[in-house]
């Protein structure tokens, strides 16, 4: 049956299980993250324009800022629905809770991502295979349509290998629906069953059905909708991560770093498999790790302060195996190649390309600030000023993105090193500090939360600019984390780490020309930490 009228019901009205809460914290289901999104703007992008959408959320569950205003303006309403309901009878609540006339009814599980379905019929139930043994609902199927529906325990012995109901599901009544699922006193299923022996039903089989309800099915579903940057290629295949870039002096040194660094560090480092050349690109490859990023789970995780102590600790300790090994030779020059050449000259690249006045003062939020170049010349001379350091092992890229964390070893894991200074040659050492600043940049920098959109700035008003971060309990406590680290040579809080980390959203600008909303942010944010450091240089 068609028709494209009707209501579109997101079922996320309870908290995922325990495997996936220890991961990402207690979350509803369609709020886990996804790369730098959150799975519910997966469902919203494949809906498109149809409306209108309820999404079905815990009563306790506290909606953060950011999140509310994307979903209002998509034009979705949230319906918060009581705790420890049966999903049926939480579908029952939340029709009567829209009210309304009879009329067609679309239901999509908020664990589930499916690219294939037909999303304008009715009287139909999305299918697929069953390859792990959860406790889904096998269909039995007749001449097309759906006779019944069946749910067996986890790993039944009375599996039968055919397919399950995929978690879409269309009625082309409302009604009739609710009164079917009040006649199986709440039961989902056995109200889709009689249902089912009133208005034929008709079988589709998904061909990409991607469950997110399960710790393996859910880095497995990850795993298969996230892409890697432009300047990169990434290929996944579930066993392996294959990285290739036209870059082959890059693609070489990280191979480099991660095969040669000391075997402490390799504890913490991708394992290489394989590099070369393929397709005519420069690659290595990785064993694939089914954890997540931090990035994930600073901007999208709701994780306790206990585990974010334990991520910190072993941030630290990587670190500290990091100074173990290097040379009393000095850091400074590599410091001044890393953070004070590469800020002026990225700087002079940005005002060549978009005839930005890098000569002009600034302001942030009303505060005058110097041009940005004379920023650049105040954080280098701050740097020049430091006291000096020696050489030790140096990732490079040591922010959020790049670090994954395993919950079961409750060890991080580190990927895509810088490997070198100088172009072509491939290095293992480098200055601590600027480690810390990459840390830093992801931390009190909010990095990850312009990458994911997730700010607010004012209106494009040239030289004068603000940008605002949602704020949530986890970063204070993060940040004094973050300030707590002292390591050998350096304090995480050293106003050298600060200027290095300010400098960073200086100096990546030329690399975002594809996005100049983010550009903007990024200078925006540069003058709010340029202040925080000019208050505590006092």
């Amino acid at each position: 049956m068609s028709g494209a009228g009707g209501i579109w019901l997101i079922m996320s009205g309870a908290y995922v299980g325990g495997e996936l809460a220890a991961e990402f914290g207690k979350l509803p289901p369609a709020f886990l993250p996804v790369g730098m999104a959150r799975l519910y703007e997966y469902h919203l992008a494949r809906l498109g324009a149809r409306r209108p959408i309820y999404f079905t959320v815990p009563e306790s569950y506290e909606i953060t800022v950011e999140d509310r205003r994307r979903i209002e303006e998509l034009g979705v309403t949230v319906l918060p629905l009581p705790e420890h309901l049966q999903l049926g009878e939480a579908v029952v609540y939340a029709v009567n809770t829209v009210g309304g006339p009879d009329q067609p009814l679309r239901i999509l599980h908020g664990d589930t991502l499916i690219n294939d379905l037909p999303l304008d019929e009715t009287d139909l139930i999305a299918l697929a295979d069953n390859v792990d043994g959860y406790s889904w609902a096998e269909a039995e199927v007749v001449g097309g349509n759906i006779r019944a529906l069946e749910t067996l325990p986890a790993g039944s012995e009375r599996a039968s290998g055919r397919l399950v109901a995929a978690g879409y599901f269309a009625f082309s009544s409302s009604v009739d629906l609710v009164r079917s699922i009040t006649r199986a006193r709440g039961d989902f299923v056995g109200g889709i069953n009689l249902y089912a022996g009133e208005r034929p039903i008709q079988a589709h089989q998904a061909q990409n059905w991607f469950d997110f309800g399960h710790a393996q099915t859910y880095f497995r579903s990850r795993r298969a909708v996230t892409t890697a940057r432009s300047f990169n290629t990434l290929r996944l295949d579930g066993r392996t991560a294959r990285k290739m870039s036209e870059d082959g002096a890059k693609m070489r040194a990280e191979a480099h770093w991660l095969r040669e660094v000391p075997p402490a560090v390799q504890l913490y480092g991708a394992r290489v498999l394989d590099s070369g050349e393929s397709e005519g690109l420069p690659f290595y490859e990785t064993e694939y790790q089914y954890i997540p990023t931090l990035s994930e789970l600073f901007v999208f995780g709701s994780l306790n302060r206990p585990v974010w102590t334990r991520i910190m600790e072993s941030c630290a300790e990587f670190l500290t195996v990091c100074a173990r090994n290097g040379t009393d030779e000095s850091s400074k020059p590599l410091l001044r190649k890393l953070a004070i050449d590469k800020t002026v000259s990225r700087l002079e690249d940005y005002a060549r390309l978009t005839q930005f006045d890098i000569d002009k003062p600034v302001s942030f939020a009303g505060r005058p600030f110097p041009s940005l170049l004379g920023i650049a010349q105040k954080l280098a001379a701050l740097l020049e000023g430091s006291t000096d350091r020696s050489l030790v092992v140096m990732h490079g890229d040591f922010c959020f993105s790049n670090i994954l964390y395993d919950s079961r070893s409750r060890r991080i894991k580190v990927i895509d090193p810088r490997g070198y200074i100088e172009t072509g040659t491939p290095s293992l050492l480098g200055d601590q500090r600027y480690d810390l600043a990459k840390l830093a940049h992801s931390i009190i920098g909010r990095y990850d939360h312009i990458i994911a959109g997730r700010y607010t700035t004012s209106a494009n008003d040239g030289y004068r600019l603000s940008i605002n971060f949602e704020r949530t309990p986890q970063q204070a406590w993060l940040q004094s984390l973050f300030s707590e680290v002292v390591l050998t040579q350096t304090k995480a809080s050293a106003q050298e780490v600060q200027a290095v980390m300010t400098g960073l959203f200086l100096s990546m600008l030329p690399l975002h020309a594809d996005r100049p909303d983010r550009q903007r942010a990024f200078i925006a944010n540069a003058l709010r930490l340029y202040g925080m450091l000019e208050d505590s240089v006092g």
